[in-house]
């Protein structure tokens, strides 16, 4: 697996197990996670990705948007 693959894919495991919590702050603001870290954070996707961009010029950010409730994925 790639580097990046890998990061990716722990970035986005942390944030599933960590969503709950994301949640009860930032419902519904999109989120940019580099290292298991929330880099970025905004109303907009472009927002928390250029604060992501900013603190890790280097890597990518994963992006998301935390849901306003908690739903079930099938």
């Amino acid at each position: 697996m790639v580097p990046d693959e890998k990061r990716l894919k722990d970035d986005f495991q942390w944030l599933i197990s960590n969503s709950s919590i994301l949640q009860q702050k930032n419902a519904g603001k999109f989120v940019a996670i580099v290292n298991r870290n929330v880099a970025g954070l905004g109303e907009t996707a472009k927002e928390a990705y250029d604060q992501a961009k900013k603190a890790y010029p280097d890597k990518e950010p994963l992006l998301d948007i935390i849901p306003e409730k908690e739903f079930l994925l099938l």
